[in-house]
């Protein structure tokens, strides 16, 4: 099994809780003998598609754009069996970067229409791989994925094999919640060895994903808008914020 798994989040490795959810799944992926290419889009160049038909009319199957999309991500996402797609949660949906990668998958279609099921259709040139969408969410509700997960349905139908959503991703990398992210990373490794022998995951392990890093939403609000006041009050991002505790922590070792 040939997997691609590409992160679209615009934050570095250790930051980005998507990465670090990706970099389990792909682990256990990886442990249960499937071949995984790892692509970070934040560091490819994919122009926006603009809409000219070009790939459709006079070089069917291939986009004008000559960019890191065309000569290199869409011909390994043709060859693969399965797509990770991980992106951190933007306005309830995929970020940027991951739509522009999904829009620039036009060229595997052709541009007849035909029904199937009531619903209207293209030809597709080739088959497309499997997908798995993976996200991230600060908010701590699951049903902050819901517009995530209808998008993704709608858009992969039946070759939907998995749907990874992680809600107040942010405290896994805090302290006090070492040992339930310990325990959601380890469901997400052993959820990708069940993607390569089942092709899919299963409920029990989607629940140890999911399940919740705080019961008190009070708590979790107070400590988030704490961290943020702060955050306003010193002027930084919370990357400065972050940066700055582990060079003081670092300094007092």
């Amino acid at each position: 099994m040939k997997v691609l798994a590409i992160n679209s989040s615009p934050r570095s490795h250790g930051i980005s809780k998507t990465g670090i959810l990706l970099d389990a799944l792909v682990k256990g992926i990886t442990e249960a003998g499937a071949e995984v290419e790892m692509v970070q889009l934040r560091k490819k160049s994919v122009k926006n598609c603009i809409g000219c038909y070009t790939c459709w009319t006079k070089t069917p199957g291939v986009c004008l754009h000559d960019d890191d999309m065309t000569r290199e991500l869409f011909p390994k996402w043709m060859a693969s069996d399965v797509v990770v797609y991980a992106t951190p949660l933007y306005h309830f949906t995929v970020n940027a970067r991951m739509k522009t990668f999904i829009e620039r998958t036009l060229p595997v279609l052709e541009p007849f229409m035909f029904r199937h099921d009531g619903k209207t259709h293209h030809p597709v040139r080739q088959k497309p791989p499997k997908a798995v969408i993976l996200s991230v969410a600060g908010f701590p509700e699951a049903s902050v994925f819901n517009y995530l997960s209808t998008y993704a349905n709608m858009l992969f139908g039946k070759g939907l094999l998995a749907e990874i959503y992680r809600p107040a991703a942010e405290l896994m990398t805090l302290p006090p919640f070492h040992e339930k992210a310990q325990a959601i990373l380890k469901a997400t490794e052993q959820g990708g060895r069940e993607l390569v022998q089942s092709m899919k995951i299963s409920k029990e392990t989607i629940g140890i994903i999911t399940q919740p890093v705080v019961e008190d939403f009070d708590s979790f609000a107070d400590m988030a808008n704490s961290f943020w006041k702060v955050c306003i009050d010193e002027r930084m991002t919370p990357f400065e914020f972050y940066h700055k505790n582990m060079v003081e922590h670092e300094s007092e070792i």
